[in-house]
């Protein structure tokens, strides 16, 4: 009986050393990802001190991390085999258990600088990914001022850039009032004369999208595009002719002259911004990530009870109880925002720190100056880092010495600042947010195999 529960025992100490690692492999994963957000966060903000400097930017990506864990368990016993002699102790039943737990982690680190990430990231971001940050309840004008390179409001032929080096000025022959959005200027170069009010071109933007008053997207079918030229039609002698058209391809449209038009099924959407009005919900632009075209979409299309755009026909005569169209880009204040590429978004950033640095240097009488999301008097002494700030960095010091959120630069350390709830973004530092930002943009230019991961674990009994 004794020996049976002896190998019982012996039996059991295996099973018991596994479950006696089931903390240590909870311990190994809980660092996996701790390091891999280290790193990952250290990439994003080393790019952005390099962008600020105009260095070459690049990426790499902990891709992963095999740990191996071991254990072993040893038991030993002696038994009598043989009569005792005349030794005056009689021999002793020993049994000793032993059991010994090592690991050793390794980790590979894979660039990013491939073809298809470097094209991913340099292909303008889509109206889609903007509208996402647009609903999750981040700052219309954080969303612009990060992702947005230029707009161009309407009847006017060149764009406005959302460029914080830009040399370019902003001559204002006509003043714009509060939320009104300015329209008599001229973009001219630092060194040419302004017979009026002037501001760098960075800020006259800012001023634009403040001005703008606060948006939200909308997505709005594509209207269909004219086959042909419009031709008339005798139904009772063309009918399996039109019942043979392919409504997945094409449409019919009966236009008011009582002619007919070939249309080419909508595809596709376009994702418009609109704004609060006195006079109800009113289109404010487009967001494009291609051409600067102007787009046409419905009169009423903010309010959400605007008709089929297929009712439309090439000329844009209405017909019947088709709803009348608008071109954003052409008719006043309306607005055409062009999207820029993950990487111009790195570059963006970058930039802002550069401003802000020269903002300092040049301002040593002021407060340590910072790009806000409210439109300031860039020279009035207002714009500090204090509230409602896009992007900051501060020294690293004894109190921000936690890894995940600091980076060293040319030797100096960085430090992102102390997490916050925010509650009125007009008064809230930002920069967590855009770096939350820039690694989902990033994250969305990774193939399966670039997204970090670990090996899997498999338990043997």
């Amino acid at each position: 009986m004794t020996r049976r529960l002896l190998a019982l025992s012996i039996l059991l100490c295996p099973l018991l050393a596994a479950c006696s690692l089931e903390p240590l492999i909870n311990h190994q994963v809980v660092d996996y990802f701790e390091a891999n957000d280290i790193a990952s966060n250290q990439v994003i903000l080393q790019n952005i001190l390099r962008a600020k400097d105009g260095a070459p930017l690049h990426f790499s990506e902990l891709a992963s991390i095999r740990g191996s864990l071991s254990n072993g368990a040893s038991v030993s016993t002696t038994f009598p085999f043989m009569a005792p002699d005349h030794a005056t102790t009689l021999p002793r039943k020993l049994g000793t258990v032993g059991m010994t737990i090592t690991s050793s982690p390794s980790f590979d680190i894979d660039s990013l600088d491939t073809q298809d990430f470097t094209n991913g990231v340099m292909r303008p971001i889509t109206p889609e990914t903007a509208q996402f940050f647009l609903n999750e309840g981040i700052d219309y004008r954080m969303v612009l001022l990060l992702l947005v390179s230029g707009l161009r409001s309407g009847g006017r032929p060149e764009m406005l850039l959302n460029a914080p080096n830009s040399s370019r000025v902003v001559c204002y022959h006509e003043l714009p009032a509060l939320n009104a959005l300015p329209t008599q200027y001229s973009i001219l170069e630092a060194d040419e004369p302004c017979d009026g009010q002037s501001e760098p071109e960075f800020y006259a933007f800012l001023r634009t999208i403040n001005h703008l008053g606060r948006l939200y997207p909308l997505s709005v079918p594509q209207p269909p595009k004219p086959v042909g030229r419009p031709f008339d039609l005798d139904m009772t002698k063309a009918l399996t002719a039109v019942a043979s058209i392919d409504p997945g391809r094409y449409s019919l449209a009966r236009l008011a002259s009582g002619q007919y038009q070939l249309m080419s099924a909508a595809h596709g959407s376009y994702v418009i911004l609109c704004r609060e009005t006195p006079d109800g919900p009113a289109v404010a632009g487009v967001l494009t990530s291609e051409r600067d075209e102007s787009t046409p979409v419905p009169v009423d299309a903010c309010s959400r009870k605007h008709g089929n755009a297929a009712d439309q026909h090439a000329s844009g005569d209405p017909a019947g109880a088709a709803q009348p169209m608008m071109m954003i880009g052409e008719q006043k204040n309306t607005v055409v925002f062009k999207l820029r590429s993950t990487l111009e978004v790195i570059q963006y950033v970058g930039q802002i720190l550069a401003l802000q640095q020269d903002e300092t240097e040049a301002n040593p009488q002021l407060p340590e100056r910072c790009v806000t999301l409210e439109y300031e008097n860039y020279k009035g002494g207002n714009m500090t880092c204090n509230f409602g700030v896009l992007f900051h960095l501060q020294r690293a010091g004894p109190a921000f010495s936690s890894p995940l959120n600091a980076v060293s630069y040319n030797g100096v350390s960085w430090s992102l600042p102390a997490p916050k709830v925010c509650r009125a973004p007009t008064r809230c530092d930002h920069t967590l947010e855009t770096i939350s930002v820039i690694s989902l943009l990033l994250n969305q230019n990774k193939s399966s195999k670039d997204i970090a991961k670990t090996q899997a674990v498999q338990v043997v009994p």
